[in-house]
């Protein structure tokens, strides 16, 4: 996905921040195990925290075992062995993969172009390898949608609904319980309509430049105190989601709480703040 949701870091505690790159090295061999090898080369943040709030919600208890790897040869590393979360997690990473390069294929110009329809091969075959086709249809239905809305000029919200629902249908898909499941998708809504503004304003300056859809780039100037009002305000709501979520495991909970109260803020920060100081020079 896109890499935006991750820890802060100085604010973890040393445990938490081992087992969060235990789940980080647990989801690079499952999407090796299960996908491919090449597939690794795809895992993002985000996607370590949807393994990790799914084995969160589902409290049935994970393995941390010591391996070495090819990218870590001389010295065991400690990794979360094969479980339903981080299994379920490759697989729905594998399918956004795939939808991500069919979209960068249909917006890319050539010669570009080539290099994406490329990728977009290898990523089929990771599709295939996904084998949650009733997910598959959900996501390509949301993202239809998304780009109708897009190429409609619709408004940052619409836009950010539609993703929003997209990754409801990750956070959720055939979890088991459906009170738990119910709350993912609350919970998944609003993380996905938090990436999306993210990622549209991380790229405003870029698209402007480019002359590429955003959808920022009918206001002037960049709405940067409106934006980041919204951020707040799903981030909020699903914090509320989360707390309706039983979690027995207080260490995977701290983790969580580090990356939705600390670690999405200062990411929107960073990414608000670039555009913010660019309007302020311009209008001296």
């Amino acid at each position: 996905m896109f890499g935006y949701v991750k820890p802060f870091v100085p604010d973890l505690k040393v445990k938490d921040n081992d087992l969060y790159k235990a789940f980080y090295c647990g989801l690079c061999r499952a999407l090796g195990a299960h996908i491919c090898r090449s597939s690794k080369f795809t895992l993002s943040y985000d996607i370590v925290f949807l393994a990790i709030v799914r084995e969160a919600a589902a409290n049935d208890g994970f393995v941390i075992r010591k391996k070495r790897c090819a990218v870590h040869p001389f010295k065991k590393r400690a990794y979360v062995a094969d479980c339903p979360s981080l299994v379920y997690s490759a697989r729905a990473s594998s399918l956004l993969t795939y939808h991500k390069f069919a979209d960068d294929v249909k917006d890319t110009k050539y010669p570009k172009k080539v290099l994406k329809k490329i990728f977009l091969g290898k990523a089929k075959k990771y599709r295939k390898k996904a084998d949650l086709g009733e997910l598959d249809r959900e996501i390509e239905k949301y993202l239809v949608n998304l780009d109708g809305l897009e190429n409609s000029g619709a408004s940052p919200e619409m836009c950010a609904d539609a993703f929003g629902n997209t990754l409801a249908a990750v956070f959720s898909h055939s979890f088991g319980d459906k009170n738990t499941e119910r709350e993912l998708s609350e919970f998944g809504y609003h993380i996905g309509r938090w990436i999306y503004f993210a990622d549209a304003a991380d790229d405003y300056e870029s698209d402007v430049k480019k002359g590429e859809f955003n959808p920022f780039a009918q206001y002037s100037p960049f709405p940067c105190e409106e934006i980041e009002t919204s951020m707040l305000l799903d981030l909020r709501t699903a914090e509320k989601a989360l707390d309706l979520i039983e979690i027995h495991d207080r260490d995977l909970r701290d983790i969580i709480e580090n990356i939705i109260y600390i670690g999405m803020p200062e990411t929107a920060k960073k990414v608000l703040s670039h555009n913010a100081s660019e309007h302020k020079d311009g209008d001296k």
